[in-house]
């Protein structure tokens, strides 16, 4: 304010939320959530398929593109728990958590029967999503899902 600098409001963020998910699930993703939460809803969403910069490190990219997103989804299914990828984005996004109170929002895509202590405690600690296919509990989903978007 001292040098007439204007506070623009807003966000600095590229995207609305940066989305964790093993590559065997990309189905539902490029054909149940992108076009409900992109298409339908407006927002912008981080996927790997799409958004990493060709020729960065992977971790590089994971590490960049969850500082450039106001929350992540975290898209659970047995080969998310499989994955060290994946691993690596949930340790990342459970400190990001902690130490700067930045949502996740848990979305459990099919049930998990082997998880780590890391993701035993972050269902612990949050209230999560289950996937449903079809009907009212689909909608139902979608529209929990949606209201996440207007917290913070």
């Amino acid at each position: 304010m001292r040098r007439n600098y204007v506070q623009i409001d807003g966000d600095n963020y590229l995207y609305d939320a940066f989305v964790a998910y093993s590559q065997n699930d990309s189905d539902w993703i490029t054909g149940k959530l992108l076009p409900i939460l992109e298409t339908e809803y407006g927002y912008k969403l981080c996927i790997h398929e799409r958004d990493f910069g060709v020729g960065a490190y992977i971790n590089d990219n994971i590490v960049q593109n969850i500082n450039n997103s106001k929350r992540m989804l975290l898209v659970l299914s047995e080969s998310f728990v499989n994955s060290g990828w994946c691993y690596f984005e949930l340790k990342l996004a459970l400190g990001k958590h902690i130490e700067e109170d930045f949502p996740v929002i848990v979305i459990i895509l099919q049930e998990v029967r082997h998880m780590n202590t890391s993701l035993k405690i972050l269902l612990k600690m949050t209230t999560y999503l289950e996937w449903k296919d079809g009907g009212a509990e689909e909608n139902l989903f979608w529209n929990k899902l949606k209201g996440t978007f207007k917290n913070k």
